[in-house]
């Protein structure tokens, strides 16, 4: 398992940029080894989570991982102070795959009724 794990990482552009974020437009550079230090941290902390979380799921008999599992093992693990912002964000994240969804069913629908439209205008023509 600890060459599996020696072989994960993020991409180095996505935690450059999260980093640079979190510096909020500092003039601060990164060095290379505090880009390593941060993708391994936060890859440890996901591992930590998910196989907590992982816990809970076959604990419940379920080989699927829910998002509740997830709370579960942050609050098991004392990590309170991101349940209601990881909250907040799926909130979100759900609100926009529920409008995206939604647009693309009116398209759809607009796109049948002018399908529609034509049949009855060839229809009429002959």
């Amino acid at each position: 398992m600890s060459d599996e794990i020696d072989d994960l990482s993020f991409p180095n552009a996505v935690i450059t940029r999260l980093m640079n974020e979190a510096l909020d437009g500092s003039t601060t550079t990164i060095s290379k080894e505090a880009r390593t230090a941060m993708s391994r941290a936060a890859l440890t902390f996901i591992l930590y989570i998910s196989t907590t979380a992982n816990q809970y799921a076959t604990n419940a008999k379920r080989k699927t991982v829910t998002v509740q599992d997830i709370f579960k093992a942050l609050q098991t693990n004392q990590f309170d102070m991101l349940i209601e912002p990881l909250q907040q964000a799926l909130k979100d994240y759900q609100e926009q795959i529920r409008k995206k969804t939604k647009k693309q069913q009116n398209q759809s629908e607009s796109t049948v009724e002018n399908n529609d439209e034509d049949d009855n205008n060839e229809l009429e023509a002959e």
